[in-house]
């Protein structure tokens, strides 16, 4: 039964919102880049250096790593385990990269939530969290939704117009998983 929701697509689409609406846990990732205005630390992302990733990744700690905007990105299996020991939930933002090895090595564990939306609402969602990288973002966008389609179990469409369904969605699949795993008991 699963115990963690994984969303991907492309950037702008609304995953953090989705998951800010699911309100379990959130696996926080790690980066080599610096914190930007506002972050916290082990809130945002855990910050390192490159170094130290590289580390992590030779010795085996590392779901996967990936290169973005000249900045690594990685997540660490530690926090996987520890959700599925505690029998608890908990929830993740990732690329292509991480959909591929959670369905590998979780596959019974881990709900790939694809969230799509039109490129202009990415675009203009982009624009007004002035993201610096607002351009080169959304080169990647047919990329990552193809990849949607691909590794999906489930796809949201989050455009403007269907914003409150996928809300309502995220919602019925937190009590449909945790109703499954009460009935389970």
């Amino acid at each position: 039964m699963y115990s963690i929701i994984a969303f991907m697509g492309p950037s702008g689409s609304g995953k953090s919102t989705l998951q800010c609406t699911l309100g379990w846990k959130k696996i926080v990732t790690w980066t080599s880049r610096s914190p930007r205005n506002g972050e916290i630390l082990s809130l945002a992302y855990n910050f390192t250096d490159v170094e130290t990733l590289k580390q992590m990744e030779q010795d085996g700690k590392l779901l996967e790593m990936t290169l973005y905007n000249g900045n690594y990105y990685a997540t660490d299996l530690q926090s996987f385990f520890e959700v599925l020991e505690k029998k608890s939930y908990a929830s993740i933002i990732v690329d292509v990269n991480g959909a591929k090895k959670l369905k590998q090595m979780f596959p019974l564990d881990v709900l790939i939530v694809g969230v799509f939306a039109p490129i202009e609402d990415c675009k203009n969602r982009l624009l007004t969290r002035k993201d610096a990288y607002t351009d080169s973002r959304l080169k990647t966008y047919k990329d990552e939704v193809q990849n949607i389609h691909e590794f999906s179990d489930i796809i949201i469409n989050n455009g403007i117009v269907q914003q409150v369904t996928s809300l309502q969605i995220v919602s019925l699949l937190k009590s449909s998983i945790i109703g499954m795993r009460e009935y389970d008991r």
